[in-house]
């Protein structure tokens, strides 16, 4: 049942402590998933502020409800992609907001069920979409794209081996198409053995795959943007990232945020967990959290 998986927001003290600013404000969580970081946000927050939250997995969006349903009309849950942010906002006639959080970690409810298709661990379907409703999966990919894309794709998230992995999918796909997230991880355990090290050989192809079936270095950019007028003056924008390729485009993208002017960096340096939440929640472990105030 769904009710039965958890899920431990990152460095959930750090974020409210960083991105509130004026505690009657309106906040907006981009990624609300169970609801942890704004569960946090309104326990500092005064009885007048307001979060709204987003998620654009339906299944996500209603267990969140179920955990914020005690705080009634204080928030407002919007069920969508936050690429799209800015139409959300307009819905809910607001123009103004004190502070947005991203956080761009899959939730674990992803990766413990099976049937998401995101777990090494628990074989399932390859699928990896956030959202069901998307037409594009990780079957689709390794079952049509040709080689140079899946290898392309594969190299660009870091990993050194992607012409063998690739070519060893194309072969495959010949005699019988990959289906289960165990096919690919026991095809790629043949090319790359596995021997206890602390990244698994099929972790960055697994990343790659969830990354292009859920557009989510074009949804970041285009999720900064759209947010990025709403923002009062003094509002923070904040992002958790848990990889480089997309720590990369949030350094970049408040760097030139910042040299235009009119922002300026919370963080000089990304904030990381504390040895004790590493310790307790291991995938908190690469995370990063960089936040940047409109002056």
């Amino acid at each position: 049942m769904t009710e039965n998986y958890t899920h431990q927001p990152v460095m959930p003290e750090e974020v409210a402590q960083l991105l509130v600013t004026d505690k009657e404000g309106i906040y907006v969580d981009a990624t609300l998933g169970m609801a942890g970081h704004t569960l946090k946000l309104l326990s500092v927050l005064g009885p007048k502020a307001r979060v709204i939250g987003v998620d654009w997995d339906p299944e996500m969006a209603g267990i969140a409800a179920t955990n914020l349903a005690v705080y009634g009309d204080r928030v407002t849950i919007v069920q969508g992609n936050f690429a799209n942010i800015d139409e959300m906002m307009k819905r809910e006639n607001i123009t103004n907001i004190s502070g947005v959080l991203f956080d761009l970690g899959i939730s674990s409810l992803h990766f413990d069920k099976a049937s998401r298709g995101f777990s090494l661990r628990n074989d399932g379907p390859l699928d990896m979409r956030i959202n069901p409703g998307n037409p594009l999966t990780a079957y689709a990919i390794l079952r049509y794209w040709p080689y140079e894309q899946i290898e392309h794709l594969i190299r660009v998230c870091g990993e050194r081996n992607a012409a063998r992995i690739a070519r060893a999918i194309i072969a495959k796909r010949e005699t019988k198409p990959l289906e289960t997230t165990g096919e690919l991880r026991d095809l790629i355990e043949c090319l790359v053995p596995y021997r206890g090290e602390k990244i698994h050989p099929a972790t960055k192809t697994f990343l790659a795959l969830r990354v292009a079936v859920n557009y989510e270095f074009d949804n970041l950019t285009r999720g900064i943007q759209k947010i990025i007028p709403f923002l009062s003056k003094g509002g923070r924008l904040g992002i958790i990232t848990f990889h480089s390729l997309e720590d990369r485009i949030v350094k970049e993208t408040f760097k030139f945020m910042a040299k235009l002017g009119d922002w300026k960096h919370v963080t000089r340096k990304p904030v990381t967990p504390s040895l004790a939440e590493e310790t307790s929640n291991k995938r908190s472990r690469s995370a990063k959290l960089r936040v940047i105030e409109r002056k």
